[in-house]
């Protein structure tokens, strides 16, 4: 039977102690007494938070509390009294009520939250916002990033013609893939000669190619062309919409280049190239909270090529000195875990394990993984992850491990507010008839290869976003 999240609060409240704010004033100052600020980490950084509280965010409650979970949070078996607030009570009677099933035994939670307790004169202190801390420059998020990752080496223009990393053929060759028009660029995309960031790079570029292309139309001949082109580019991969978030950006440039009569490849060009440094800067962004979110000793799952933000994170929290070990699937057909992720994690002095695509279930019941992490190629505002097919059976193999997921972002979409909003890419299921273009089966078997899977928000522990990690049910207004 169906309940509302009043139901569910009052009957929490019906298991759990409340106390008043005021109540929560005077017992802070005893020793053996913690509150727990269980608000969402913009709240903290827009309102502060009462002085010594402890941050837990909502969705790791149950990680934390739990003594046996490889996450335990020693402060909830040090014996003090845990103090649970939130904004106005109701996720803190939630959070209670979970932290009661998963063992914890003195805890109480206050009534009207953190507004009752400003009200009831707790002293209050500022939380400072991880987003205006001195930001990397590109030169410097680059050299903490391996050879394939580098912003060079995805794509780049040179000359009238666009230069792809081939990833298709990596790690044994370096050599880009050269590109002389719009559609061997589309091609390219299509053909997974670049995959995760590198097609809305390419295709940025490819704009920028056709812009050049246009020397001599008139104007509305102009803006027909680079519409034919765009809507090719986005044509290529329909699922990840960074590349049509980011390509239908480019009518602005267009407009605005013809307006004031300056040359269009030239603006295009440096629009480029001003997105692709604001973007790595973001990359360092979500490295940062994923560095943070990485204990001493980790074993760390992911799948496929978690590109940028994850190699990066792994590279700072590394140079924190945190012994890190990750398991890479090696992700059939195109085996991206083993040709990019492998190499990548391998080059940055990290321990690496390769293993195959039916191995982490198996990993996770041996106690060698701690965390699973993955990029997503899109996160709806309702909290559903898409990514490379097998993120969800990943997930699944996790909650019932006690492991947490935590998906990282490559920014909102407004458009996609829910699983229907989702466009799953189909491929030609000739391709998982063979591996890396050697047959595995005969072209008589049928056959069926959707690009991506959908991982519900109940498996997703947070969402690691620009602001840090975020609740996947608390996504709407966020800067991912």
């Amino acid at each position: 039977m169906t309940k509302t999240v009043k139901q569910l609060v009052d009957e929490a409240n019906q298991e759990i102690e409340t106390i008043t704010a005021a109540q929560a004033v005077e017992e802070m100052s005893k020793p053996d007494v913690v509150l727990v600020d269980l608000r969402d980490i913009r709240e903290l950084q827009r309102e502060g938070k009462v002085s010594d509280a402890f941050h837990m965010p909502r969705g790791m409650v149950e990680f934390w509390v739990d003594p046996e979970s490889p996450y335990h949070k020693p402060i909830f078996s040090s014996g003090k009294r845990i103090i649970f607030y939130c904004n106005k009570g109701w996720r803190s009677a939630l959070s209670g009520r979970a932290a009661k099933d998963v063992g914890l035994k003195n805890f109480c939670h206050v009534d009207g939250g953190f507004g009752a307790l400003k009200l009831a004169e707790a002293p209050v202190v500022a939380v400072s916002d991880k987003k205006k801390e001195k930001l990397l420059g590109l030169d410097e998020i680059s050299e903490l990033l391996p050879y394939i990752v580098k912003p060079e080496n995805v794509a780049r223009y040179d000359n009238g013609v666009v230069l792809i990393g081939d990833r298709s053929r990596y790690p044994f060759t370096k050599v880009p893939h050269q590109c002389n028009s719009v559609e061997s660029v589309a091609q390219a995309i299509e053909n997974m000669v670049t995959q995760g960031s590198g097609p809305w790079m390419a295709a940025s570029y490819a704009m920028v190619m056709a812009a050049n292309e246009t020397e001599g139309m008139g104007e509305n001949e102009i803006t027909a062309h680079m519409e034919a082109a765009k809507l090719r580019l986005i044509s290529t991969r329909p699922t990840n919409t960074a590349l049509s978030t980011r390509l239908n950006s480019t009518s602005k440039v267009i407009s605005s280049a013809l307006e004031s009569g300056k040359s269009l490849t030239g603006c295009l060009l440096e629009w480029v190239e001003t997105m692709v440094g604001d973007v790595y800067r973001d990359y360092a962004k979500r490295a940062r909270v994923l560095a943070e979110l990485i204990e001493d000793g980790d074993g760390i799952l992911t799948n496929c090529f978690a590109e940028t933000s994850f190699i990066l994170g792994i590279s700072m929290a590394s140079k924190q000195g945190k012994d890190i070990h990750v398991y890479t699937p090696e992700t059939r057909p195109y085996l991206q875990g083993a040709r990019l992720t492998a190499p990548s994690i391998q080059e940055l002095g990290v321990k690496v394990t390769l293993i195959t695509d039916n191995m982490p279930a198996h990993l996770m019941s041996l106690g060698k993984i701690n965390k699973y992490i993955t990029a997503a190629d899109l996160i709806t505002l309702d909290g559903h992850v898409v990514n490379k097919v097998g993120t969800f059976q990943n997930a699944l193999a996790a909650q019932y491990h006690g492991i947490p997921y935590f998906p990282i972002a490559w920014g909102v979409d407004e458009n996609s507010r829910s699983k229907e909003d989702i466009n799953i890419e189909i491929r030609d299921p000739g391709e998982i008839r063979q591996c890396m273009g050697q047959a595995t089966t005969l072209d008589s078997i049928e056959a069926f290869y959707p690009a991506f899977d959908i991982t519900p928000p109940e498996l997703v522990a947070g969402v690691i976003g620009i602001d840090g990690v975020l609740s996947a049910y608390n996504l709407k207004g966020a800067q991912l």
